[in-house]
């Protein structure tokens, strides 16, 4: 009889274990989902982050320009 492919882990049924490799795989999809969506907020705020680093650098060098300027 061959053993089974996917077993459940005990005490968790969103769990099961792969027979051939060991791993332990999650199977709850809304988690999956939460967890894809949280990386992409968190990728877009990154992104926010940088772009706002970039402007207030572009700032700063704008108003070094303007205070040099002036002392001439």
């Amino acid at each position: 009889m061959d053993t089974p492919r996917f077993l459940p882990i005990e005490d968790n049924e969103k769990l099961i274990r792969d027979t051939v490799s060991g791993a332990v795989l999650n199977t709850d999809m809304t988690a999956l989902q939460k967890y894809r969506a949280k990386r992409e907020r968190d990728m877009q705020l990154q992104q926010d982050v940088e772009t706002l680093k970039n402007q207030m650098s572009n700032i700063e060098s704008l108003l070094q320009q303007l205070v040099n300027r002036d002392k001439t």
